[in-house]
């Protein structure tokens, strides 16, 4: 019987409900704590092992007599103890990863989590997740909530994760600095190549608009040489084509990140941190075996970087648009960014000191290369 398939008879209540009682009863005996003192998220964690394993425990049976004569109170109190000491290993977890990752209170961390946070706040009423509508806010609501989604990471002790997670990060960075600089005209070419994608994906329910879409799709990349097989970097990247800084012309670029996206964004200088970020996200053997700390200064300095250059992309976003903030929210925002700026200087010189000589190297290396 799967977890899908548990249907809960009154009996099922009645045996779960012991179960739970004596886990909660048993944790607190170990702390030597009423079991009232134990707070309602120990509570809920206590029940909710104890719900797996009962559910494990009766999985074959197939009626309530057949659950009474297996789950019986030895079995009970003998299990209790298996989700104390299950739920003790989770906590002793918990607090490792904690203390090893970057405290929360740091100076660091609370000022980048407040701006992340705050950002979130006065973008989401204008995203409406609706790209025809709202794409430019769309695109900051999500590029602020991953930013806050690999500080948590680095907050867990998860550097290396967080840092292949920063790759995408780079790649939405380099998305919007192009869509609020091309403004408009830009922003529905991008919008044409998302609904090229939706009738590549097979998304529309029309028959004959997914035909029609395709003809323009093949249209426009004859207009550019390109042929059957480069239809999918087209639907992706095509839009490059209506961007002033990218240059058809010159065989250096082409329709990919590096030589498309990335360098028509002029974000160029973080290539090799890009690149190393991919090698961690393809399971190579820097992904085994990273070094967790340098991974953790590593992120720390983009993510407070990429942070605070998307904040000016969003102020031009609002100056174009003539989207203004009430003083306080104003002033608020300002008092945001200076912190994030001297947290910026601070982890930038904090990072080319620490590693400095390792970067030193590398960059000798590159030089020799060439």
């Amino acid at each position: 019987m799967s977890d899908l398939d548990f249907m809960f008879t009154r009996t099922d209540v009645d045996l779960l409900k012991k179960m739970i009682d004596k886990s909660i009863s048993s944790f607190a005996e170990k702390l030597n704590v009423m079991p009232n003192a134990l707070t309602g998220f120990a509570k809920s964690d206590l029940a909710n092992s104890s719900r797996m394993v009962y559910q494990y425990l009766v999985k074959d049976c197939k009626t309530d007599a057949e659950k009474l004569n297996k789950v019986t109170d030895e079995v009970i109190a003998r299990n209790a103890e298996l989700v104390c000491e299950q739920y003790n290993s989770l906590m002793t977890y918990r607090r490792y990863s904690s203390s090893k990752g970057m405290r929360m209170n740091s100076e660091f961390s609370f000022s980048l989590e407040s701006t992340l946070t705050y950002m979130i706040t006065i973008i989401s009423p204008l995203s409406k997740m609706n790209p025809t509508v709202s794409l430019i806010p769309d695109l900051f609501n999500k590029f602020f909530s991953q930013a806050l989604g690999l500080l948590r990471m680095l907050n867990l002790d998860l550097a290396s994760e967080a840092y292949s997670n920063w790759r995408t990060l780079h790649e939405a960075e380099c998305v919007i600095k192009l869509l609020v600089e091309g403004g408009k005209p830009l922003q529905d070419v991008y919008l044409r190549h998302l609904v090229y994608n939706n009738a590549f994906r097979h998304a529309i329910p029309s028959v004959e608009e997914t035909d029609r879409i395709f003809a323009e799709l093949k249209s426009g990349m004859a207009e550019h040489g390109l042929k059957s097989k480069d239809m999918k970097k087209y639907i992706e990247y095509g839009w490059l084509y209506a961007c002033r800084s990218y240059h058809e012309s010159d065989v250096e670029y082409k329709l990919n990140f590096r030589n498309g996206l990335q360098k028509a964004a002029g974000l160029g200088q973080y290539n090799e941190w890009y690149e190393m970020a991919s090698e961690m996200a393809h399971s190579s053997p820097i992904f085994f075996y990273s070094n967790n700390a340098f991974f953790s200064d590593l992120t720390a300095v983009n993510l407070a970087d990429i942070s605070l250059r998307s904040i000016g992309y969003f102020n031009a976003f609002r100056k174009d648009n003539n989207i203004s903030l009430d003083a306080r929210s104003q002033s608020i925002m300002d008092i945001f960014n200076n912190s994030l700026i001297i947290q910026v200087k601070k982890e930038d010189e904090s990072f080319y000191t620490k590693y400095k000589d390792y970067l030193d190297d590398d960059s000798s290396s590159d030089d020799e290369e060439k």
